[in-house]
C-alpha cells in the first residue's frame, strides 16, 4: 500500500489531457539517463521488468480497490477490501516475494540508467512496505488509520466527477456495505495507541461523521431514482451507527488504556529516509544542519524585517502584513489574476519550459473539504481519462463568521504570501511538475512519488523565484522575502521536530514550544504542527528535498560550465517523474548511488 505521503502524491500526479504535447523540448546536453540516451527497442531485462512492474501494480489495484480509483482505474469503484488481518498478512507475504523474485526475473546490470532508476524505486518501494506491512503497523497503533480508510474510500467517489453520479452512487453504496466491518475490526485490532493520537481521533471521528451524514447526501441529492435514494439511505445508517459505536469505543474504552509512545526509533527513522527518499546520512548529521539552518533563516528574517520597519518586532512587522489582502470575494479572481503574472513571468525570464497551455482552473476550495485546506492542487491519477481538469482551491471564509474570524482568515492570503502559495502550488511548483510527469513513460515514476523531491521541489520554487527577480525590488521584495522566510521557518521546524520527536526523545508539549519560539507561531497553528509531527515522522522532506536540489542545481552548474542555464536545469530536473533526489542526481550527472 502506498504511504500516506505517497498517496496524496498519487492523487495529484498527472494532468491527462489532449492539448499535453507528447514530445520533449530539446535539452541543450542529453544527460546520462536522457530519453535521448535510451535504446528505443526494449532488451529483454528491460521487457522482463516492465512486465513485473504491470503485475505489481495490477496486484496493489486488485488488493486495495480505492488506490485503484484515485489512480483513475474505475474497475474496483464498489469494493473496498484489503483491511483484514488475512488481507494484511496475504499482502505482506506477497511483498516479501516480490521482493525475492525481483533481481531474479530482472538482471538490474542489463538495464539502462532510467530502467535501472526504476528498478530501484520500485526496490526500494517494496522495502518500504515491507516495513510498513511487518515493524511500523500504524493500524495497530493509530485509530485514525480506520477513520482514514472509512472516509477515503467515500470521498474519492464524490470528489472528482469521473462517471456519471447514478454510477458513482451505486459504488459508494456498495462500498458503505464493508464500512460497519472497518470499524468492528478497527476495534479488535487496536492497542495501547499514544493518548495524544485518540484524542486526535475523537477529534477526527467528527468529520468522518458529518461526511457520511451531510457530504455524501448532499453530493447524491441530485440523483432522482428513489430506490437508489431508499438503499444510500439504508447503508448511511449504518455507516452512522458504526461511526457513533467507535466514538464510543475511542472515549470509554481505548482512551483509558492509551498509554503508547508516539517515536518510531533512530533505526527504523533511518530505514524510511533511505527506502522512501534515498538518503543514508546519520539522524546526528541531519540534525546538526537543521538546526544551523533553522538559525541562519532567523537571523535573515530578523535583517528583512529590520528593514521593512526599523526598531518594530519582527513578528508584529509580519502580522502586520497579513492585512494586506483582498476582500473574499476578490480571492479567487485576485489568484487566478496572480497565476497569470506567475506563469508569464517564467515564461519570460526562460526559467522553466511549461509543457502545456493548459490552465489549472482556479476555484473555492469544495464546501465538504474546507476544514482541512488553506490552499491545494486538486489533481486527477494517471489512468484517469474524464474527470482530467486541475483545480487550485482556495478557501473561503464561512458566511457565518464574526468579522475577527474572517479577517484572520484571509490574513493566510495576504498579497505577498497569496504569490509564494501560488508559485508552490502552481507555477512553477507542483502543477508544472506533475505537467512534466505526464510525458514520462514510466510507470513506476508516475506511480511511485517521493517526497522531498515533490515538496522539496514546491519549498524551492518559493526561494528561487524571489533569487531570479520576481516581485522586483524595494519594499515590495522585501515584504515577499519575509514572507518566504516565515514560510521557510515553519518546514525547518518541521525538519528539526520530525527527528527529534522520533529519534531524541523530545515530547509532544516541548515541540508546541519549538514551534512557537523557534518558528514564531501562534499556539493553535504550533499545537496542529506538532500534532503532525507525531505521527508523519518524516514531514522534514520539505526543507531536506530542497537542501538537496539546491546542492544539486550548484552541482550541475559546476559539471556543466558554460552549458548550465537554470532552465536546462529545471527541465532536467523535472523530466524524470518524482524519483528521490539521489536517484534523480544520478540520473543527472551519473553520480553512482549512495551504499
Amino acid at each position: 500500500m502506498f504511504t500516506p505521503r505517497a498517496r496524496s502524491a498519487l492523487s495529484a500526479l498527472l494532468l491527462l489531457s489532449s492539448a499535453c504535447t507528447s514530445s520533449r523540448p530539446p535539452s541543450q546536453t542529453e544527460g546520462p539517463g536522457s530519453p535521448a540516451a535510451e535504446s528505443t527497442s526494449p532488451s529483454s531485462a528491460q521487457t522482463a521488468l516492465r512486465a513485473f512492474v504491470n503485475a505489481h501494480f495490477e496486484d496493489t489495484f486488485r488488493r486495495f480497490p480505492t488506490q485503484a480509483t484515485q489512480a483513475g482505474i474505475h474497475t474496483y469503484d464498489g469494493e473496498l477490501r484489503g483491511f483484514t488481518p488475512e488481507e494484511r498478512a496475504a499482502y505482506l507475504a506477497q511483498l516479501k516475494a516480490e521482493l525475492a523474485a525481483l533481481p531474479q526475473k530482472v538482471d538490474r546490470a542489463a538495464l539502462p540508467p532510467l530502467d535501472q532508476a526504476d528498478y530501484d524505486i520500485l526496490e526500494n518501494h517494496l522495502r518500504a512496505r515491507i516495513l510498513d506491512q511487518e515493524t511500523l503497523r500504524t493500524w495497530e497503533r493509530n485509530p485514525n488509520t480506520w477513520l482514514n480508510t472509512a472516509s477515503f474510500a467515500l470521498f474519492q467517489l464524490v470528489n472528482r466527477d469521473f462517471a456519471p453520479l447514478e454510477q458513482r452512487m451505486r459504488s459508494a453504496i456498495s462500498r458503505m456495505k464493508s464500512v460497519p466491518t472497518v470499524f468492528t475490526t478497527a476495534q479488535a485490532t487496536l492497542k495501547n495507541p499514544p493518548k495524544l493520537w485518540t484524542e486526535i481521533a475523537l477529534m477526527q471521528a467528527q468529520g468522518a461523521r458529518a461526511l457520511y451524514a451531510d457530504t455524501l447526501p448532499k453530493a447524491f441529492e441530485p440523483v432522482k431514482d428513489a430506490a437508489l435514494q431508499d438503499a444510500f439511505k439504508q447503508e448511511q445508517a449504518r455507516c452512522l451507527a458504526a461511526i457513533d459505536g467507535f466514538i464510543r469505543f475511542l472515549r470509554e474504552d481505548l482512551l483509558p488504556r492509551s498509554n503508547g509512545d508516539f517515536a518510531i526509533g533512530e533505526e527504523l527513522y533511518r530505514q524510511k529516509l533511505k527506502y522512501e527518499e534515498g538518503v543514508t546520512e546519520d539522524i546526528g548529521s541531519l540534525l546538526a544542519w537543521g538546526q544551523a539552518e533553522l538559525k541562519r533563516t532567523q537571523s535573515q528574517f530578523r535583517e528583512v524585517a529590520a528593514r521593512l520597519a526599523p526598531g518594530k518586532a519582527p513578528m508584529d512587522v509580519y502580522r502586520e502584513l497579513g492585512k494586506e489582502h483582498p476582500t473574499p470575494a476578490e480571492l479567487v479572481p485576485t489568484t487566478r489574476a496572480m497565476l497569470e503574472e506567475i506563469r508569464q513571468f517564467l515564461v519570460e525570464q526562460r526559467i522553466i519550459t511549461i509543457p502545456s497551455d493548459v490552465r489549472a482552473l482556479v476555484a473555492e476550495t469544495p464546501a465538504f473539504n474546507r476544514s482541512l485546506s488553506f490552499a491545494s492542487m486538486s489533481m486527477p491519477g494517471p489512468f484517469e481519462t474524464r474527470a482530467t481538469e486541475a483545480y487550485y482551491y482556495v478557501t473561503p471564509p464561512e458566511p457565518s463568521w464574526n468579522t475577527e474570524q474572517t479577517e484572520q482568515h484571509m490574513s493566510f492570503y495576504n498579497r505577498h504570501a497569496l504569490q509564494l502559495v501560488s508559485i508552490h502550488e502552481a507555477y512553477p511548483g507542483h502543477y508544472v511538475q506533475f505537467l512534466w510527469t505526464n510525458r514520462v513513460d514510466s510507470k513506476v515514476r508516475r506511480m511511485l512519488g517521493s517526497g522531498s523531491f515533490s515538496e522539496g521541489w514546491g519549498l524551492y520554487t518559493e526561494q528561487m523565484m524571489l533569487e531570479q527577480g520576481y516581485g522586483g525590488t524595494g519594499p515590495n521584495a522585501d515584504k515577499l522575502r519575509l514572507n518566504q522566510l516565515a514560510l521557510y521557518l515553519q518546514r525547518l521546524a518541521r525538519y528539526v521536530v520530525g527527528l527529534s520527536l522520533h529519534t531524541r526523545g523530545m515530547t509532544y508539549e516541548q515541540a508546541v514550544r519549538f514551534f512557537e519560539e523557534e518558528a514564531y507561531m501562534t499556539h493553535t497553528n504550533a499545537e496542529r504542527e506538532a500534532r503532525r509531527g507525531t505521527s508523519d515522522p518524516t514531514y522534514l522532506v520539505y526543507a531536506l528535498g530542497k537542501k538537496m536540489l539546491l546542492e544539486l542545481r550548484e552541482d550541475a552548474r559546476a559539471r556543466w560550465g558554460s552549458g548550465f542555464t537554470l532552465q536546462r536545469f529545471h527541465d532536467q530536473a523535472v523530466s524524470y517523474g518524482y524519483p528521490p533526489v539521489p536517484i534523480l542526481r544520478r540520473l543527472m550527472l551519473g553520480d553512482s548511488p549512495a551504499q
